[in-house]
């Protein structure tokens, strides 16, 4: 009994843990454009949060489609910070709009980003092209959010 009872407070502190991890890792990977804390964000779907947030602070929100990409990717380079997140579970910064790779499912070139892909609970990094990120364009839904 008393080692069910250990391994379960250690499985416990284990899951807080990395739950504290993954609010530690998106505040610094957000700092400077969405302030967030352990008490504004849903640790199971951390990126659902960060959705909301950035709406409600970006100085502007486009819904991303093969259609506006070239413009919002142009439209992107004047603002300080571009964010876009797909779905509930990635969430990529453009680092580098000048390091871009032509995509052929876009139909534009794409730059380099950094960011996070949540699978199993886990926020795995990524850094590579954002097309390479975000996907081939499909029904999933991408928000680009841009801060001045």
């Amino acid at each position: 009994m008393k080692k069910s009872i250990l391994i379960f407070f250690v499985l416990a502190s284990l899951t807080l843990s990395a739950q504290n991890t993954k609010v530690e890792v998106l505040k610094e990977f957000l700092k400077g454009s969405i302030e967030l804390s352990a008490s504004n964000i849903d640790l199971g779907q951390p990126i659902n949060t960060v959705n909301e947030l950035a709406a409600a602070k970006a100085d502007k929100v486009i819904e991303l489609t093969k259609e506006n990409i070239s413009e919002t990717l142009a439209e992107a380079k004047n603002y300080k910070t571009c964010i876009i997140t797909v779905g509930v579970h990635t969430i990529i910064k453009v680092t580098d709009f000048d390091d871009c790779s032509p995509s052929g499912a876009w139909g534009a070139c794409m730059p380099m980003g950094k960011g996070y892909i949540q699978k199993a609970g886990v926020l795995n990094e990524v850094q590579d092209y954002i097309k390479n990120i975000i996907g081939r364009p499909a029904t999933q839904e991408r928000k680009v959010f841009l801060f001045k």
